[in-house]
């Protein structure tokens, strides 16, 4: 096959993928709220792409034909995302600010030649060392990554698809091909080559060899990888050693020790989402000749698909994020933005689909990104968002590059929804789901209104337990906080005599954990992944030598309803927890006229009252007191700030006693609203 007839039919792929979606612009449904009335047009994505232009233009240098980072020399990764947007908008025909054809020209020469590109018989030993293939620097020794060749790779193929358009020279061209075809041929690259289940690095790289060149023998490549991840995912390649996947399907980060359960198989959201990215190139890969794998193979990556989908993101666009890594990688907006790949790939898949209708959920979950960046950006100083989010603060943060950095990402991924002109279709905004990881005690929900997990226990940070992790809003901001354990998190504590003996939510404690269980049921039947439907129950108890607790929680599309019954063989007090996201933020008790009174340090009775109000400033939500037991009592309490949600600092208390053999229970209803919550809240218990 032909360079030409390879390029051919990837347009033409692109083109097929267009024309068979719904037809429409990428509109987000009215019955959303206001927050998500946005339409993702062909002319928005451009739109958004000349925005981010402006935030990283000032870095432009162009004596020395680079962007440049702040605070480092580190621009190669920088370069390949501006290369990636101005190729696009040349080969679209797009004549706003992003469409730099001489920084095209520039950046292709400066990505293939030393010092950003290594070739023989330059030397590269440790680590991750390798030559041919290219550093994360364009001005001095860089350091060299499995991620980066494949991020260089993308952008010089855009490049080189829009090479007439920007006027290539030859010599840049056969620089391309020959880089390209060079570091695919590598021993680094090259099948078997793997880095630990991330298959789509070498995936990436064959595939875009295989553009520029047509050579099918790149093909052959990216379908052994595919073979390998899928056996994988079924059993272990490795002796002594854990399968690719949990239970529920999420992605181990690097396979355990055989026989691993519980937090040790907790999955890492960031890292699925580009992994599962590798499959982007399938449906072209078939296209050009490649042989379909084994039907049972299709089936098992788009069950996979599924639970990335419902797994790893929430309505907001963002990532549902629980991750194996902790606070290094955890909320940190690089991370956000490189995982949309994975958004890009529910949309446009065909073959490898979890559903009929995932396409179009897909499509809008990538639009909606977008309008959640330009909310959150916008409150900040600089337009751009901290490379960390919500005050988390991760040791691989690097506060003064990620801001400009992050923007690249944002930039690129939207140049890439416009490239496969997504912005053509009709998006459909997705019903409540969820994913139940049942080895790793992990689920995650969400809804158009809200979205928030459960996780029994993390590998390293100090949050976990059988309720609510956290709780965002359908804007993405958090309304309780990010995570936490104990006297910051949801949940209830039972004391006896003074002396905690049990939590809900214990986090590392060990001591108030007790015997934990947790079960899932979808309409009724156990499930580990889907819509919610006619509803969602989760199921789930802790249990020692002193007490129990069992918990009930209903989710629908507006809100949750939680009923718990503590039992004691001592006579106990229990204390239910509802935290608030900010150091600001207010309580209210409203009564069932809508009387509403303050919440202070002092116990207020709840015998009249219908509903207590967390106002976080931002939104916040409500809580409807649908059944406590009798003399229960509210009051404010002031909590130390935990490294896993460093603004909550506020929680209101509801204390109720508990006789020893008699149980008592307290159902609640939780709305979380966008707004300033108000009036009183209707429960449906």
């Amino acid at each position: 096959m032909s360079r030409r007839t390879g390029g051919a039919r990837r347009r033409a792929l692109l083109l097929a993928l267009a024309a068979g979606a719904l037809p429409g612009a990428l509109a987000l449904s009215s019955a959303a709220p206001a927050s998500a009335a946005k339409t993702w047009d062909q002319p928005a994505l451009w739109s958004f792409v000349d925005r981010r232009q402006a935030d990283v233009d000032p870095r432009w240098m162009a004596d020395r034909g680079t962007y440049m980072p702040v605070g480092n020399t580190d621009d190669v990764r920088l370069d390949a995302n501006m290369l990636s947007v101005h190729a696009a908008a040349a080969k679209a025909g797009h004549g706003g600010p992003s469409r730099r054809d001489e920084r095209v020209r520039a950046l292709a020469d400066l990505l293939t030649r030393a010092p950003a590109f290594l070739s023989p018989p330059a030397q590269r030993d440790g680590g991750q060392g390798h030559v041919p293939g290219w550093s994360s620097s364009s001005v001095d020794k860089g350091a060299q990554h499995v991620a980066i060749d494949p991020q260089v790779a993308a952008a010089l193929a855009a490049a080189w698809d829009a090479r007439d358009v920007v006027g290539l020279s030859q010599d840049v061209r056969d620089r391309i091909v020959e880089a390209l075809r060079s570091v695919a041929d590598s021993a680094f690259f090259r099948y078997p080559a793997m880095f630990l289940n991330q298959f789509n690095w070498q995936s990436d790289i064959a595939m875009y060899a295989h553009q520029v060149t047509g050579d099918p023998r790149y093909l052959a490549e990216y379908r052994q990888q595919l073979l390998r991840f899928v056996a994988g995912t079924r059993t272990a390649l490795v002796a002594g050693r854990t399968p690719f996947v949990n239970a529920g399907l999420g992605i181990i980060y690097f396979p355990r020790v055989a026989g691993a359960a519980g937090s040790a198989l907790v999955s890492t959201s960031e890292y699925e989402n580009l992994i599962f990215s590798g499959l982007r190139h399938y449906d072209e890969a078939v296209a050009d000749g490649m042989e379909p794998l084994p039907e049972p193979d299709e089936a098992r990556l788009r069950e996979w698909s599924q639970r990335v989908a419902y797994g790893d993101w929430t309505h907001a666009g963002q990532l549902n994020w629980d991750t194996s890594l902790g606070t290094r990688r955890w909320h940190l907006a690089r991370y956000w933005a490189f995982a949309l790949q994975g958004t890009e790939t529910l949309a446009t898949a065909r073959r490898l689909t979890g559903s009929p209708e995932q396409a179009s959920w897909g499509t809008w979950l990538a639009g909606r990104a977008l309008e959640t960046y330009d909310a959150l950006a916008a409150r900040q100083p600089t337009g751009m968002l901290p490379s960390g989010m919500w005050g988390i603060a991760g040791r691989d943060a690097s506060p003064h590059a990620d801001p400009v950095f992050t923007a690249s990402r944002f930039s690129a991924h939207a140049a890439r929804l416009a490239a496969l002109r997504l912005g053509t279709r009709r998006a459909v905004r997705p019903p409540g789901f969820f994913a139940l990881d049942p080895d790793a005690g992990r689920l995650a929900v969400s809804t158009i209104r809200y979205s928030t997990g459960v996780l029994l226990r993390h590998p390293t940070d100090d949050l976990g337990g059988i309720e609510l992790s956290r709780l965002f809003d359908g804007r993405g901001e958090p309304v309780s906080g990010t995570g936490g354990s104990g006297a910051s998190a949801f949940g209830l504590s039972l004391s006896v005599a003074g002396n905690a003996r049990l939590d809900t939510q214990p986090g590392r404690n060990g001591s108030l954990r007790g015997v934990q269980r947790l079960s899932v049921l979808q309409n009724g039947v156990a499930a580990t992944r889907g819509t919610f439907g006619d509803g969602l129950v989760v199921r789930s108890s802790t249990l020692n030598t002193v007490a129990g607790v069992s918990v009930e929680q209903t989710f629908d599309e507006d809100g949750i309803t939680v009923r718990r019954v503590v039992r004691s063989g001592r006579k106990a007090v229990a204390s239910l927890r509802l935290p608030a996201w900010g150091n600001s933020a207010r309580f209210w008790v409203l009564d069932a006229k809508g009387r509403r009174t303050r919440l202070g340090a002092g116990f207020l009775p709840l015998k009249k009252a219908r509903t207590i109000v967390v106002d976080t400033k931002r939104g916040g939500y409500r809580v409807g007191l649908c059944g406590l037991p009798k003399g229960a009592r509210v009051r404010l309490t002031t909590v130390a700030p935990v490294a896993t949600s460093p603004s909550t600092t506020l929680v209101a208390q509801i204390r109720f006693g508990v006789e020893r053999g008699k149980p008592r229970s307290a159902t609640l209803r939780i709305e979380p609203t966008i707004e300033t919550p108000r009036g009183v809240l209707d429960c449906r218990a």
